[in-house]
Parts: C-alpha cells; sequence; structure tokens
C-alpha cells in the first residue's frame, strides 16, 4: 500500500513537472509577443522624440524606452553604435528572442544616429515595417503554439505519470 502511495506521489510530481515545463515554453513566446509589441511602441515614441527634440540619439533612445528596458541602457559616454551593441546585448535570454529578433535589433542600431533628421525618421519607418512583421510572426507563433505547449506538457506528464504507475 504504501509502495503504491510513493509512485502516485511520483506520478504526480511528473505531471505537475511536465505541465509547468509546457506553460513555461508557452510563456516564452508571449513574452517573444510583447517585446515586439513593446519595441514597436519604441521606435514610435523615438520616431516622435527625433522630429520635436534636439537631443542627441542616445538621450532620445533613453526618453523613449518602456520602462521595464531602461535598465537594459548604458552609459551615454561612448560611440552610439557601441552603445546600441552593448544594450542589445543586455536584453534578458528569457524574453525567448530568436537570433533573427537579435539580429534586426543590432542593425537598426547600427545605423541610427548617423544621418539627418530625415533620415532617421525614414531608417525607424523600415524597421517599424520590419519589426511589425516580426510582431505578426510572434502573434501567430504564439496563438498556434502556445497553446500547444501547454497541452503537450500536460499530457506528456499524463503518459508518463501512466506508464509510471
Amino acid at each position: 500500500m504504501m509502495n503504491f502511495f510513493v509512485k502516485l506521489i511520483g506520478a504526480l510530481l511528473l505531471l505537475l513537472s511536465a505541465t509547468v515545463f509546457g506553460f513555461y515554453l508557452s510563456n516564452r513566446l508571449r513574452l517573444r509577443r510583447d517585446f515586439m509589441l513593446a519595441f514597436a511602441a519604441f521606435l514610435t515614441n523615438l520616431e516622435t522624440n527625433i522630429r520635436y527634440t534636439p537631443d542627441n540619439i542616445i538621450t532620445l533612445v533613453k526618453r523613449s524606452a518602456p520602462n521595464y528596458l531602461s535598465d537594459v541602457f548604458c552609459t551615454e559616454s561612448q560611440i552610439f553604435s557601441e552603445y546600441w551593441a552593448e544594450s542589445v546585448e543586455k536584453i534578458p535570454k528569457s524574453y525567448g528572442l530568436k537570433a533573427d529578433d537579435y539580429a534586426l535589433l543590432s542593425e537598426f542600431g547600427k545605423l541610427l544616429g548617423t544621418t539627418d533628421i530625415e533620415g532617421q525618421l525614414k531608417h525607424i519607418e523600415l524597421y517599424k515595417t520590419l519589426f511589425n512583421n516580426s510582431l505578426d510572426n510572434s502573434n501567430i507563433e504564439y496563438k498556434n503554439k502556445g497553446k500547444l505547449y501547454r497541452l503537450l506538457g500536460f499530457f506528456c506528464g499524463a503518459v508518463l505519470s501512466i506508464m509510471f504507475i
């Protein structure tokens, strides 16, 4: 009797851990989507600040950034492309960004601040389109794969639990 009780507890823990892992994977997809949404808003804010504020580009980027990304940005005593590269490297892996997302973010900062205001606005407009495409892809991925990961985690845990008992 005691042996069955121990197996039952082990099976429940196995079911719970597989389910939690499925929810974790689903949450990473949601965090990527939320990051892309926040970055699209950042680009809009940056575009407005560049158009109406005469500050340097680093100050404008800091002012335009969402609050939860404010710790990503570095000091102002360096070249903007270096500043941006360091900032992209500081984005936590927990956001679930893909290598393509990091590459797009890095490319965005390479040319920003190197042209006149109109050139910067056109650069931002181009990257708004690219990030909106990534946002659409992350929305589709979250809708399709998010539920799949949650259900797959639960059902894999259930199958393993049954096999364990």
